[in-house]
């Protein structure tokens, strides 16, 4: 047989030759550096020297067999090999097989170190199933394991399993604020606390934004997935230290349990959906089970989007007015814009699509149109004599964090005429969270432009008092919560004398809203409230309606309800 040992050695993969008994004829240089053997220390050898002990016996089987059938075997072709070094370590290895003499019985085996290919492998599934900023599994990892859980053995019924989906409440606005930067590092935050809370039994995975997913399996038990998501939310209760300032998180939680609640991935998952937002219109650090309701009140939000798009598109949303009134003597000194739904015979008050609104895809463009709308038409008073001194308008969060929300309200002022002075911004606690940089910067633009900010629904949000001392505005409205029970609660008597006079001390006017009663502005007024709104003035008009009244008032017909 012809010397091959040279031309084996150009080969870059280790070679080694076998004969018909097993025993090694040949190796190359590369597949003794592989293996750490010297040639001598292998030729005579049976070619079981380089596997680990426990899998030569099953080798000597496969020898055999393919020497009864010796067709080439590619790589990857054959069973998973680990090959065994001379020190005794062991690592993976891949080998095509080929004969090379059919009478002598010769195989030839390309053996490959596959190492570096499995590591690359594994990363890569790393990658794919891992969540790069959490480390938590992700939305794949979830979904594979749940479709684990949910399929099992087809013979077999369907193993119980909870999950509870998460959102988190503010976070949009800790990101929109803080920047994106402290956003990723409240994540990150928030994953390690929950981790260290849950222990072992349950699996948190991130499945992107800010919803994050704990899957308990092998548990039909609602008290215990109950528990587990109850411990989640209130290892949020401190607050997280992010880049030197102090955060507060909450979130909201939807809790399912297959196979009552789905027996499949997607309808488990779309059922603990709807869960979630049920429970995030609960409000902050509740959470929901799912139930078959839930469902059909899915499908009317969905409708009810649908329909609001097309009123939009169809203009059938309209601006109304209602009067604010200096309560010391009853003149009209303003307004506020509010939206309504004219659907003909019917028209609807926000409280029935508002909320839906805020979170859609088209409340920045309704807000703009809601603000252009109210200038141009604050600007017509104007033009004819009228002398409405403000008009405010209610800002979507979508479109108040929008980055060119300041140039064009700019653009749209320039358009309409209207003085910025006459123009009032209303902003919910929610909107301006944590009072940073990347908030204050905008409003105090519109400050210095003349813009009037008011802080609306105040004392029902989660800001700090040190809250109002950084934000540039011009006064606070008492939410009507605080109104309603006026006079007669002695607690409710107590908040609102504190923000009133906590307000004037800060330099900021004071206006409440939802008066609905006599007794409720002389209260008011006594204790030196600026101005109020409310059904015992006026209920929100129409422009011409308001226009109206502002005739009345140039006629000396002032709202005397304000003075009973």
């Amino acid at each position: 047989m012809p010397d091959r040992t040279v031309s084996f050695d150009l080969i870059p993969d280790a070679i080694v030759t076998v004969d018909r008994s097993g025993i090694i004829r040949q190796v190359n240089s590369q597949l003794t550096a592989m293996f750490g053997y010297q040639a001598g220390e292998l030729i005579g050898q049976p070619i079981e020297i380089l596997l680990p002990e426990r899998a030569r016996q099953r080798h000597v089987h496969h020898r055999t067999a393919f020497q009864l059938n010796p067709t080439m075997r590619p790589m990857g072709g054959g069973p998973e090999l680990c090959g065994c070094r001379k020190d005794g370590s062991e690592f993976p290895v891949d080998i095509m097989l080929n004969s090379l003499s059919a009478a002598d019985g010769l195989v030839l085996a390309v053996v490959r170190d596959t190492t570096a290919s499995k590591l690359l492998s594994e990363k890569l599934r790393q990658l794919a199933y891992s969540d790069p900023l959490t480390g938590l599994p992700n939305r794949s990892a979830l979904y594979r394991e749940l479709g684990k859980s949910l399929k099992g053995d087809p013979a077999a019924p369907i193993a119980p399993t909870s999950i509870a989906l998460f959102d988190l409440d503010g976070f949009k606005e800790v990101n929109d604020t803080m920047g994106h930067s402290c956003g990723d590092k409240l994540l990150k935050e928030v994953a390690r606390r929950w981790t260290a809370v849950i222990g072992e039994g349950p699996r948190i995975y991130r499945l992107g934004g800010d919803e994050f997913v704990a899957l308990v399996s092998n548990c039909g038990d609602p008290r215990e997935i109950a528990e587990i998501a109850g411990t989640m939310l209130q290892a949020l209760d401190k607050p997280f230290d992010i880049a030197g300032a102090m955060v507060f998180i909450s979130a909201s939680a939807g809790i399912a349990l297959a196979p009552a609640d789905g027996a499949d991935v997607e309808e488990l998952i779309a059922n603990v959906d709807m869960a979630l937002y049920k429970a995030k219109a609960n409000g902050r650090g509740s959470s929901v089970f799912f139930h078959n309701a839930l469902r059909a009140d899915a499908h009317a939000r969905r409708e009810l989007e649908i329909k609001l798009r097309q009123a939009f598109a169809q203009g059938e949303l309209e601006v109304y007015f209602q009067p604010q009134v200096r309560l010391s003597d009853a003149a009209v000194v303003g307004s506020e814009a509010l939206l309504r739904w004219n659907q003909g015979r019917t028209v609807v008050a926000p409280g029935a699509f508002i909320e839906m609104l805020a979170g859609s895809p088209i409340a920045a463009a309704v807000g703009n149109w809601i603000l252009r709308t109210a200038c141009e038409t604050a600007a017509s008073w104007r033009s004819m004599g009228l002398q409405s001194t403000r008009v405010a308008v209610n800002l979507f969060p979508s479109q108040f964090h929008g980055a060119s929300f300041v140039t064009e309200l700019e653009e749209t002022i320039a358009a309409t005429g209207l003085p910025p002075q006459s123009l009032e911004l209303e902003i919910t606690e929610n909107i301006a969270l944590n009072g940073n940089a990347a908030t204050l910067a905008p409003l105090r633009k519109l400050r210095d432009l003349g813009v009037q900010i008011a802080l609306d629904d105040f004392g029902t949000g989660y800001a700090s008092l040190s809250f109002l001392t950084q934000m540039p505005l011009s006064r606070i409205k008492i939410d009507q919560s605080f109104v309603r029970g006026l006079p007669d609660d002695p607690k409710l008597v107590a908040i609102v004398r504190s923000l009133i006079a906590m307000a004037h001390n800060l330099g900021l006017g004071v206006i409440a809203e939802g008066v609905e009663t006599v007794s409720q502005a002389k209260f008011l007024r006594s204790e030196g409230c600026d101005e109020a709104q409310g059904f015992l003035f006026a209920k929100p008009l129409t422009a011409s309606a308001f226009e109206a009244l502002l005739r009345a008032a140039e006629r000396g017909d002032a709202l005397h309800a304000a003075q009973a």
